[in-house]
């Protein structure tokens, strides 16, 4: 096995955590909300959509590297560049998932009720 497509199966591993993440998220079994007060149970429930939504975009984007690192793992600046747009994009869905707890928390996000 070469050390490229080890590496791409390292990335598609690490995405198994955040599939299950974003299961529990769905199922409602990780309280993310649960420390927040005021919150309604149809705000929590909003909340862990978002963020199972994003959990599993974030667990694409690892499968989208694994695959492009197995593709292109011979070829320097094509993974140079995956690289980049991965950190890219994962920084951007952290970010995402930051805002919806703090919108959420303060009842002013996408499907709120105020």
């Amino acid at each position: 096995m070469q050390p490229h497509h080890l590496a791409a199966l390292v990335f598609a591993l690490m995405a198994i955590p955040a599939f299950v993440a974003a299961g529990w998220l769905r199922d409602g079994r990780l309280p993310v909300a649960g420390g927040a007060r005021g919150m309604t149970e149809g705000r929590r429930r909003a909340l862990d959509d978002r963020l199972s939504r994003l959990m599993r975009m974030l667990a694409l984007a690892m499968l989208a590297m694994a695959g492009g690192m197995a593709l292109w793992g011979m070829d320097q600046r094509r993974i140079l560049v995956l690289a980049v747009v991965l950190v890219l994009v994962v920084n951007g869905l952290a970010l995402a998932m930051l805002l919806a707890v703090v919108r959420a928390r303060r009842g002013t996000g996408p499907g709120m009720d105020r």
